[in-house]
């Protein structure tokens, strides 16, 4: 009787890993992200309409990318706005 040749690799079939911004990342990585406490982010984030969607709810967590994404472009925006406009 043949058994069946079981792979034994434990090595996943792929070599690549997956690149920390496609991550889903829990609410306490969001705000330390964004120097916030986690529950702002739930409440006062979390609902904007500009802020990434949640890839779940319970627990609450993002695709890191986006969160930086946003950041970043939160700050640019705050930036233009704090330029002096020359007298």
């Amino acid at each position: 009787m043949k058994h069946a040749t079981v792979n034994q690799d434990p090595t996943p079939a792929t070599t690549g890993t997956i690149p920390w911004e496609l991550h889903a990342i829990p609410v306490a990585e969001v705000a330390r992200l964004l120097g916030l406490a986690p529950r702002t982010v739930l409440e006062s984030l979390a609902h904007r309409a500009d802020f990434p969607p949640r890839v779940s709810s319970r627990p609450a967590s993002w695709v890191a990318g986006e969160v930086i994404a946003w950041r970043d472009a939160q700050r640019k925006t705050m930036r233009k706005s704090r330029r002096r406009v020359p007298a």
